[in-house]
């Protein structure tokens, strides 16, 4: 028998490393998520990233969803300037076909390496027009709709893919004045990255206003990726290598310290309107990460539970 789901301030998941999910037995991991109470696990998406790092991000969500039944999986940032917009409904579709209401797509630019993009065959400056039509074509085609497009980068003759059932939610990764635009026009929420609390409150409240002036209805789905360590040399170490040299300028965007102080720092982007995190922290395998996201996440809950308590509270 498996613990009960304890309560929780938000919904809190881990985000795994690639290299501690291709090292683990997946159906240990999926039941030590479960056991911990935690609401997801999220996963990454590359092609080639930084002299071939990364994993597919739909192939490693399919392979988690099979491993635990009832394993709810987001996949964010999805790559999808990198693919072409039919194959990735088609993935998308199978995906949730097998596993219906447990997998979230949140769609980013990237582009932090510009060769990865290149070498796709996509040219680094227009990435950004490249997605807007991918996600045009694929929203239309996770609708069930029979697409005829012709556009800068896509042609497309009577494109259909049968839905089978209905289509996840697609909620737009990334920071910046793209993003908002991307997510007040397409997306069903949005997933931050490397952002502060007051960033986190002003850029959720743009999208929310902006998908109202387009008449669309109010995202609801709004996330927060955040890397999380003991001491500043971890989570230096860990941001090197996915950022480079840039690493040394993020630390601030990230929680560190013990356990109470980082739950004390998370607590800022739910008062922010943030209703999912998804909390990478260094580990030497999968379960001693789910357990370490697992004490932030029963910490963060208390210190959510006494903000609200406190007279004079902004909770």
């Amino acid at each position: 028998m498996t613990a009960a789901s304890p309560r929780r301030a938000c919904a809190v998941g881990i985000a795994i490393q690639p290299d501690l999910l291709t090292a683990t037995d997946l159906a240990q991991f999926a039941q030590a998520v479960r056991d911990a109470g935690l609401d997801h696990v999220s996963v990454g998406d590359h092609v080639s990233y930084r002299g071939g790092q990364g994993i597919d991000g739909l192939v490693a969500a399919a392979a988690l969803l099979a491993a635990g039944p009832d394993l709810r999986v987001v996949v964010g940032a999805f790559q999808l300037a990198l693919r072409h917009p039919l194959v990735a409904a088609r993935q998308l579709a199978t995906v949730t076909s097998f596993a219906p209401g447990r997998i979230v797509l949140a769609v980013g630019a990237g582009g932090d390496d510009p060769r990865e993009v290149s070498n796709c065959g996509v040219d680094p400056r227009r990435r950004g027009e490249r997605l807007n039509e991918s996600l045009d074509v694929l929203t239309r085609l996770m609708r069930g709709e029979v697409v005829d497009h012709h556009g800068a980068h896509f042609d497309l003759e009577q494109a259909s893919i049968v839905p089978t059932g209905p289509a996840p939610p697609l909620v737009i990764a990334g920071s910046g004045e793209a993003a908002i635009e991307r997510a007040a026009t397409y997306g069903s929420g949005w997933l931050g990255l490397l952002c502060t609390p007051r960033r986190y409150r002003e850029t959720r409240q743009e999208i929310v206003r902006r998908a109202a002036a387009l008449g669309r209805p109010a995202p609801d789905w709004f996330g927060l990726n955040v890397w999380c360590a003991s001491s500043r040399g971890q989570l230096e170490s860990s941001l090197s290598r996915w950022f480079g040299p840039a690493a040394p300028r993020l630390l601030h965007l990230c929680g560190v310290g013990e356990d109470s102080e980082i739950a004390a720092w998370l607590a800022g982007y739910i008062a922010a309107g943030a209703t999912r995190l998804s909390i990478s922290v260094p580990a030497a395998e999968a379960v001693e990460a789910v357990e370490r996201v697992a004490m932030l996440a029963e910490l963060l809950t208390e210190q959510v539970e006494d903000a609200v308590a406190r007279p004079n509270s902004n909770w």
